[in-house]
C-alpha cells in the first residue's frame, strides 16, 4: 500500500516457507525469465538501467522474478528470488492547486536473505532491513536462495521524488 508523498521503508508484505512444489514453480519462473508487471495510476512499473557506454538510462517494463547465479568460488548454479522491491514514485506538483500527479513508477529489485531475532510475530523487526536502525537494503550481497524448506520474507520501500515532467 502506498500513500501519496509518504515514504516507507522495510515494509513487510509476508513470510513464506517454501515447500517442494512452490520452490519448483519459482525456479521454473526464474529459469524462463518471467517478469512481474505492476501498474500505478495507469503507469507501468519500469526498471531503470544506466547505460555504461552512454550517459543515458533505458527502462525495462516489469522486473524479473529472480535470477540464476553462483556463489563466488562455486560452480553450482543456484536460483535467487527478488524479494525486496525499492519503489520510486515520481510526481509532478501543480503549484496553483497544490495537487500532485504521478508521472513515473520505477523499481529496483533486490534479493535479500532477511533475518530477524527471536520468534516471528506480527511486529517483528528485521535485522537486515530496519529503518529505526538506519539499516536499509542497498544491494543483493546476501541473496535469498530458492530451495525447499527456505523461509522467504517479502519487503518493499517507497520513495517519492518530485519531477519536472508534467
Amino acid at each position: 500500500q502506498f500513500k501519496m508523498r509518504e515514504p516507507q521503508m522495510c515494509n513487510i508484505v509476508c513470510k513464506l516457507k517454501l515447500d517442494a512444489k512452490t520452490a519448483k514453480a519459482f525456479k521454473e519462473k526464474i529459469d524462463d525469465e518471467y517478469r512481474v508487471n505492476m501498474i500505478l495510476d495507469n503507469l507501468p512499473l519500469v526498471v531503470p538501467i544506466k547505460r555504461v557506454d552512454q550517459d543515458s538510462t533505458v527502462y525495462q517494463i516489469g522486473f524479473h522474478v529472480g535470477l540464476k547465479g553462483q556463489y563466488s568460488g562455486s560452480k553450482e548454479e543456484k536460483f535467487f528470488i527478488h524479494n525486496h522491491l525499492a519503489f520510486t514514485v515520481r510526481y509532478h506538483r501543480d503549484l496553483l492547486t497544490e495537487s500532485a500527479r504521478i508521472v513515473g513508477f520505477e523499481v529496483k529489485p533486490f534479493s535479500v536473505k532477511h533475518e530477524y531475532e527471536g520468534k516471528w510475530e506480527e511486529k517483528t523487526r528485521l535485522t537486515t532491513c530496519d529503518p529505526h536502525a538506519k539499516h536499509t537494503v542497498v544491494n543483493s550481497n546476501t541473496p535469498q536462495e530458492v530451495e525447499e524448506g527456505k523461509e522467504i520474507i517479502f519487503t518493499y520501500d517507497v520513495e517519492f521524488q518530485e519531477s519536472d515532467v508534467k
